[in-house]
């Protein structure tokens, strides 16, 4: 791909989703199975090239920035010990990602009905098959300022330890990019759960894919997407284990759908 091809922007003919000319034959062949060559020049449109703001400088004395920076770093150390002792509820702290990546990302992952697809209504496989979906509220608020994700397990439970662990690990690298709720209801002997968590566990089951009994650990993500012109909530949900490399897959995606459908 040649030089040139970096910082020109193109709309997928296909989704609608902004990329970068030198990632549309990859994302036509990975989202949509198709070829780059399969379809006329014309019909891939390409966005102007945007203008770089001018930064100010600021004038400030070199005394100054130093302070400034000493105060930044102690609100930092304060602010991640107390992100260290919140409960194992909401939680979107943790190390910043600062969405650079997200400029260069191909997504996997489109919208559509199937199991490789963020979904808009109720998916193939769902007795509510195609109808509409009403989102928790908890689920909208969240959606308002990022993309969510949920893991319901029980302490105590050992099959569904290994997703659990797991989607608190992602929580550490993306846990600024999205809301992450830790849905625990421990088993007896195992803790108490707070109200407000166990409301959440129970919510939560009305996104089972099959609307089938309450298997966990139950997952579900959720994100900003373009169907129709128009941007609307995509999810999908999981019950059991997801992979190491699918899950991060997942949420990658959905921080990027979300940053390119959200407004600033």
């Amino acid at each position: 791909m040649s030089k040139e091809n970096e910082d020109i922007w193109v709309i997928c003919p296909e989704c609608r989703t902004k990329l970068k000319k030198e990632h549309i034959a990859t994302h036509m062949k990975h989202v949509h199975d198709k070829k780059i060559e399969d379809f006329d020049e014309s019909s891939i449109k390409v966005l102007p090239e945007k203008k770089l703001k001018q930064k100010k400088s600021t004038g400030l004395s070199i005394g100054i920035i130093a302070a400034i920076l000493i105060i930044l770093v102690a609100i930092g150390g304060v602010a991640f010990f107390i992100l260290s002792e919140l409960p194992d509820g909401s939680n979107d702290g943790g190390n910043s990602n600062n969405l650079g990546w997200v400029d260069d990302y191909t997504p996997l992952y489109s919208a559509g009905t199937g199991s490789d697809n963020f979904w808009i209504n109720f998916p193939v496989g769902s007795p509510s098959v195609g109808q509409s979906v009403d989102h928790l509220t908890w689920i909208t608020e969240d959606l308002e300022e990022k993309p969510v994700v949920f893991v319901c397990h029980r302490t105590g439970c050992g099959p569904c330890t290994p997703q659990a662990d797991r989607v608190k690990a992602l929580r550490e690298t993306y846990g600024e990019d999205a809301v992450f709720y830790d849905l625990d209801y421990p088993f007896e002997g195992y803790g108490t759960a707070e109200e407000d968590i166990l409301n959440k566990f129970y919510e939560a089951f009305y996104y089972d894919p099959n609307g089938g009994s309450q298997v966990i650990a139950f997952t579900g993500v959720f994100t900003l997407i373009n169907d129709g012109g128009e941007a609307k909530i995509g999810w999908h949900s999981w019950e059991g284990n997801v992979a190491d490399a699918d899950m991060e897959n997942w949420i990658k995606d959905a921080v990027y759908y979300y940053h390119i459908n959200s407004e600033d």
